[in-house]
């Protein structure tokens, strides 16, 4: 009798203790599959080479873009979110406006490979430097950043940083990109690029970029991003662009148009 009663009392406590077990069991599993499906980029964020498109006309590619989507892959948190700023990206071949005075020949040594030297992994691509040199006008908010890319003379969508970056944006808190711009698609109406940097920062983000505003229909949106995916890039950091603010998007057409005017200008005269 007095062994049922010690078992009795003892019962409750040995659910409790079930209970708690298996509730600690079911919160492992769900962290370790939060891990799996959140796991945080940052951990294998390695400027690989994404297989980006070969064919390239470059003479299309030309001219001012208008962004649509910026979409973050280095971030463990999910959202959608609208600016009511607008990027625009004005590109051009740095060829046809001469060479400034900053010495390119060893920047790429100095600066992103000493840096991926530093992360301790060899990147999964070899560069074939060429001679020909584009330059990436990036507006938003009324500043802009000039970027200076050396195009891969095998791989034509694959693109280098080849030079320190210039423009009012410097007058933030800035640091130096150093990596890679990758051509993800190029057609006719819009473009696809993919920036990534190892070292300082460690980021890694594309930019759906379009003709006009507004023009690219969700289901040409769902396909960009889709095609990331199938890269083993995260879709599920996004920031909208060139929504709803027309005084915005033609400031910043000028503002872009007149830094390019201005930039070719001052190389020309060098």
């Amino acid at each position: 009798m007095r062994s049922l009663l010690v078992l009795l009392v003892a019962l409750p406590q040995l659910i409790f203790c079930d209970n708690a077990n298996n509730n600690n069991n079911n919160n492992n599993n769900d962290n370790e599959k939060y891990t799996q499906n959140h796991l945080t980029p940052q951990s294998s964020l390695y400027c690989n080479d994404l297989n980006p498109q070969m064919h390239l006309d470059f003479n299309m590619l030309m001219g001012l873009w208008y962004g649509s989507e910026i979409i973050t892959h280095h971030e463990t948190e999910a959202y959608e979110t609208v600016y009511d700023s607008c990027v625009v990206v004005h590109l051009a071949d740095a060829n046809e406006f001469g060479t400034d005075d900053y010495d390119y020949s060893n920047y790429d040594e100095n600066n992103a490979g000493a840096g991926r030297r530093q992360y301790g992994h060899r990147p999964n691509y070899n560069f074939h430097a060429s001679n020909r040199r584009l330059r990436l006008i990036w507006d938003e908010k009324g500043r802009s950043l000039e970027y200076t890319l050396r195009v891969d003379s095998a791989r034509r969508g694959f693109w280098m940083t080849s030079g320190p970056q210039k423009g009012t944006m410097l007058d933030l808190p800035y640091s130096q990109f150093t990596g890679t711009v990758q051509v993800m698609k190029a057609v006719g109406n819009h473009l696809v690029l993919t920036f990534c940097e190892t070292l300082p920062k460690s980021q890694m983000f594309t930019i759906i970029l379009t003709r006009k505003p507004h023009l690219l229909s969700r289901d040409d949106v769902q396909s960009v991003r889709n095609l990331l995916r199938r890269r083993g890039l995260s879709t599920q950091s996004v920031r909208k662009v060139c929504r709803n603010s027309s005084t915005a998007l033609n400031s910043s057409v000028l503002l872009t148009t007149l830094t390019f005017i201005i930039a070719s200008f001052l190389n020309r005269k060098n």
